[in-house]
């Protein structure tokens, strides 16, 4: 009786191998800085910890503007999809609260500048506007009212309590953001990871429009991360959000560019800055928000629950490439 049982038992076990498939978003852009968007699951070489990763799909995804030109003789096996509906925008201004000369400078310059690039935005385009002083304040939930932006943009000059914004369809920002948690974050890398737990449950890409002067700390001669940047690099990356950072002091180079820098790389966004030529570096940022490509990876079989870096290459001479840095496996 207990050899047939054990028998049985050998009878119906059964190996499980689980496949798990993960969902990027990456920009590709040529030397120019004009986006591409011809490539093909054979371009894409991607690799988690080290290990290949298997690219199963990738479409490319065309978000304004006309069809890009492909090169001659070249057929796409299908259109590319457009977006269903307009992208969600999230412009995050930090006002320094010492009101040191060269950031309020910088800020007030550039103001001109964002509001040029607000109005070269999609009509079906949303855009909220936060602020992050003493803490982070709300001054303007998803609309698609240009002219609402650019006043609320042009409020982060001040620094003051603004009331609370106007109810607006869905999705709203404003209903998901914690109020407690914003009053109590003591640095912008708090109120970004008060940002990432509210943009998760808005499904699509998001784009966070970092008007700034710099992140992370000095310390010992180098810039460093405080402990709630990797919480808050991991919850824009399940957001589905990048950060395109705008670095808008009145100076041609400063110490905390270099966390700007790094949350732009983390998270699969741009770092441009705005001190010389600050009509340049709007135009980059509007040709890279073209379209992008949706990725459908499969994790490699051999890799254990953890966080791996991530390294997304293109098979073409002068690509540059736009993805985040980590996948993080949540087994």
């Amino acid at each position: 009786m207990t050899l047939l049982f054990a028998s049985v038992a050998s009878a119906q076990y059964k190996e499980r191998i689980d496949v798990v498939r993960i969902l990027l978003d990456v920009r590709v852009t040529d030397w120019r800085g004009n986006p591409i968007g011809d490539l093909t699951t054979a371009d894409f070489d991607v690799r988690i910890g080290g290990k290949r990763a298997e690219v199963e799909s990738v479409e490319w995804v065309q978000d304004v503007g006309p069809p890009i030109d492909e090169p001659p003789g070249l057929q796409a096996s299908e259109p590319p999809r457009e977006s269903s509906r307009g992208r969600l925008f999230v412009v995050f201004v930090q006002t320094d609260f010492a009101r040191e000369t060269f950031r309020v400078s910088g800020q007030m310059n550039f103001i001109r500048y964002a509001e040029k690039m607000i109005e070269a935005f999609e009509p079906d385009d949303r855009v909220a506007v936060l602020q992050f002083d003493s803490h982070l304040k709300m001054r303007l939930d998803f609309t698609s009212n240009k002219g609402d932006v650019n006043e609320a943009l042009r409020n982060t000059l001040s620094i003051n309590n603004p009331p609370p914004p106007p109810v607006v369809p869905e999705p709203s920002l404003s209903s998901r953001l914690d109020k407690e948690d914003m009053r109590r974050a003591p640095d912008s890398e708090t109120g970004l990871l008060v940002l990432g737990n509210a943009l998760r449950n808005i499904p699509g890409p998001k784009t966070i429009l970092l008007i700034g002067w710099g992140l992370g700390r000095l310390s010992n001669g180098r810039v460093v991360m405080p402990k709630n940047y990797e919480r808050a690099r991991r919850a824009l990356d399940a957001a589905r959000t990048s950060i395109f950072a705008i670095d808008v002091p009145d100076s041609s180079s400063h110490t905390l560019e270099v966390g700007l820098q790094q949350a732009a790389a983390d998270t699969g966004g741009m770092y441009v800055k705005t001190a010389f030529f600050p009509g340049i570096a709007v135009d980059m940022m509007q040709r890279a928000l073209t379209g992008h490509y949706e990725i459908e990876l499969r994790r490699p079989d051999e890799l254990e629950p953890g966080e791996y870096a991530l390294d997304v290459r293109v098979k073409r001479r002068g690509a540059n490439v736009f993805a985040p840095s980590s996948w993080r496996d949540k087994r």
